[in-house]
Order: C-alpha cells, then sequence, then structure tokens
C-alpha cells in the first residue's frame, strides 16, 4: 500500500486565508480598495477636492472630475497619479486613469479656496481711480488701467495705501 504524504499541521491561520484569498481574487480587490484611502494622499488636496475616484475595472481607474478646466489640467498628470499610486500600492494595478466629468459634494476646503463677492467701490475710490487714469495718454491703456484699479479695490486691496 502506498504512503500517504504527511500533511504539514497545524498550519497557521494567516496562511491559509491567504492560500485561500489568493485563488479568488480577493487579495487584488482589497488592494484595489486601498485607492479611495491613498486618492488624497497621492494627488494632493487641491486636485482630491476636484477629483475623486469612481470605480477601478480590469486595471482602469474611472475618476470623477468637477469642471472642464481641471479635467484638462488632470489630462497631463495622468501617468504621473498612475506611477504614484501604483507606488503606494505596491504593484501595478492601474494600468489606465480615464477622466469624466462628474459631480460631487463641496467640501470645506472648496468652500475657503471660492473668492469673495467684488466689493462697490466708494465714490473716493472711483475719484482715485480718475484721477489715477487721467494722466495717460493712450485712451485703450488708460482704460485698461482703470480697470485694473477698479478691480484691485473690488477685491479688497487698496493701491498707494488708500
Amino acid at each position: 500500500m502506498a504512503r500517504r504524504t504527511r500533511m504539514r499541521f497545524p498550519q497557521p491561520l494567516p496562511d491559509l486565508l491567504k492560500q485561500q484569498m489568493a485563488g479568488l481574487g480577493v487579495a487584488e480587490r482589497l488592494r484595489e480598495v486601498e485607492i479611495w484611502r491613498l486618492w488624497p494622499e497621492v494627488v494632493g488636496p487641491a486636485v482630491a477636492s476636484r477629483a475623486q475616484p469612481l470605480r477601478i475595472i480590469n486595471g482602469t481607474l474611472t475618476v470623477a472630475v468637477s469642471s472642464a478646466a481641471w479635467m484638462q489640467e488632470l489630462r497631463f498628470l495622468t501617468t504621473m497619479m498612475k506611477q504614484k499610486l501604483n507606488e503606494q500600492l505596491g504593484a501595478e494595478l492601474i494600468r489606465e486613469i480615464v477622466l469624466r466629468p462628474g459631480t460631487f459634494e463641496k467640501t470645506l476646503s472648496d468652500v475657503e479656496d471660492e473668492p469673495e463677492p467684488p466689493r462697490t467701490l466708494s465714490e473716493q475710490q472711483r475719484m482715485f481711480v480718475a484721477e489715477q487714469a487721467a494722466g495717460i495718454a493712450d485712451p485703450e491703456i488708460r482704460e485698461a488701467f482703470a480697470a485694473l484699479m477698479t478691480t484691485s479695490f473690488e477685491r479688497g486691496r487698496s493701491p498707494s495705501g488708500r
């Protein structure tokens, strides 16, 4: 009669779980979930507040982007983002990043980034702008200078310490 092979007994539970998970592909899926945790760290808070991962299927990470301007900017950064994410994940899980328009709730950092509404100029400020622009001979340059000073006052900056 043939002898049966000797069973390694007892096996540590973590080893058994790793063997079983490897067969199911669960380990890779668990690593993919890390993308959502690592995203703000890898891309930074400015990008993370305007672009968020939606899903990963067969190595393609789909990212929702808040605006066309940010989508254009991020197109140039997809290779770098892919490399950084894969480096952090410890494996080549992301083969491609696809950007899609999307909406999501504003975070506190988004609210802080929004500019204040323009202020109304006082009569004294309007007179100051007109007075400063009056010395410019070229009408086009005079108009541009006045518009620049007006905008500066509206945003709370005061030229010449006024």
